[in-house]
């Protein structure tokens, strides 16, 4: 069975860095500008990059103030100042991706889900609020704390309508006949596009929707103009590492990038006293550990600039 290309075509508007904040803010995360770069709050008092793959001269970068008495970590250009590193998920080479240069077991995966769903992207909030019980059972069945509070279906439904509100967030749903039993959410930014969300029904997981999202998202990857890459998030630790497995068996790499993490002597003891083994590893102690798959090392600076 040969599985349609036709996703090449589907549009996605461009974000600026803005435009992106003003997102993340409306999705409920904890955005701060300061000195030109957007930086998330990752959890109490301490803060990101918006875009961590970005790599920034140490040189010009004004933290937030919220992270005066905790800590912050950022990529960048300068391998020689870093004290640490920051890994990342990346599929690259964007426009090349074919689904027959996927291993014979990925390419069925894809083949059988096409039997069960379709994949299409969604144009009104009230088709993404269709996916409240799949949202539900997804929460229940992870422990997914982040804006857990969408459970509750008005808050569902008020975040449904809150993502069709922002330019650049591209919805789509796996149908199986006329039921929504998945999503996934893209954005694109200059050169990449960021796969932000994902979650389906256990049943159509077992069913490999999940293969076949992930086959859509890199066939529109393919055919937007100036996309050269596709983010999957930062590399995770403990159990949640085997999310990074299913990437990189489908051809993402782990991508390591040089970085500066600035903590707090107060926070530093904590972390110390509690956390020793996250400190180690925010101040490179410890070497990132990637999987065997995949894993590249860059010290160059990410072609991505402040809009």
């Amino acid at each position: 069975m040969r599985v349609a290309d036709s996703n090449r075509h589907v549009n996605v508007d461009k974000m600026t860095r803005a435009e992106l904040a003003a997102y993340e803010r409306a999705m409920g995360a904890r955005i701060v500008e300061s000195g030109g770069v957007f930086w998330r709050r990752v959890r109490p008092l301490f803060y990101r990059p918006l875009l961590p793959f970005e790599a920034l001269d140490l040189d010009c970068i004004k933290p937030p103030p919220q992270a005066r008495w905790g800590a912050w970590q950022c990529a960048v250009t300068d391998a020689e100042r870093a004290n640490g590193s920051l890994a990342f998920l990346m599929f690259r080479d964007a426009p090349a991706y074919q689904l027959e240069r996927l291993d014979r077991k990925r390419r069925w995966e894809v083949r059988a889900a096409a039997r069960h769903f379709t994949i299409r992207p969604l144009t009104l909030p009230e088709e993404l609020q269709r996916a409240y019980d799949v949202f539900v059972e997804f929460q229940q069945r992870t422990g997914y704390r982040y804006r857990s509070d969408r459970v509750d279906p008005r808050r569902y439904a008020a975040w449904a309508q809150e993502v069709f509100r922002h330019r650049g967030a591209r919805v789509l749903g796996a149908f199986e006949g006329a039921q929504l039993r998945a999503i996934g959410i893209v954005h694109a930014l200059v050169d990449t596009l960021i796969y932000a969300t994902f979650f389906a029904a256990e049943q159509a997981l077992q069913r490999h929707v999940a293969s076949l999202m992930l086959h859509v998202v890199r066939q529109m990857a393919a055919g937007l103009a100036g996309v050269q890459r596709i983010y999957a998030g930062l590399r995770k630790h403990g159990p949640d590492a085997t999310v990074d497995q299913f990437y990189l068996l489908r051809g993402a790499e782990v991508v390591v990038q040089p970085a500066y993490c600035w903590v707090h002597p107060v926070m530093a003891w904590c972390l110390r006293q509690f956390r020793p083994e996250l400190l180690r590893r925010l101040l490179g102690e410890a070497p990132e550990s990637a999987p065997q798959l995949g894993v590249k090392a860059t010290t160059g600076t990410s072609p991505l600039r402040k809009q």
